[in-house]
């Protein structure tokens, strides 16, 4: 079962993704209307700075193992 599951996560994952949007479609109105709120603003800015600082770390993280590894190799 988990040799199944390994060679088909990619495509399970996107089925639950899909499931996940579609679930949500519903509250999707009342989301836009809270987005043209300045609260809603505030917190989209939030999300998205989150997710650029989250982006840079993990860049970050990846060269510093990539110098590890390139030190170690000497």
């Amino acid at each position: 079962m988990g040799q199944l599951f390994k060679q088909y996560q990619k495509e399970l994952r996107n089925i639950l993704i899909l499931a996940l949007l579609i679930a949500l479609s519903s509250y999707l109105p009342q989301l836009l209307h809270f987005a043209k709120t300045f609260a809603g603003t505030m917190v989209c800015m939030g999300i998205i700075c989150g997710y650029i600082l989250g982006m840079s770390l993990k860049v970050y993280y990846r060269i510093v193992v990539m110098r590890i590894k390139q030190e170690t190799a000497l």
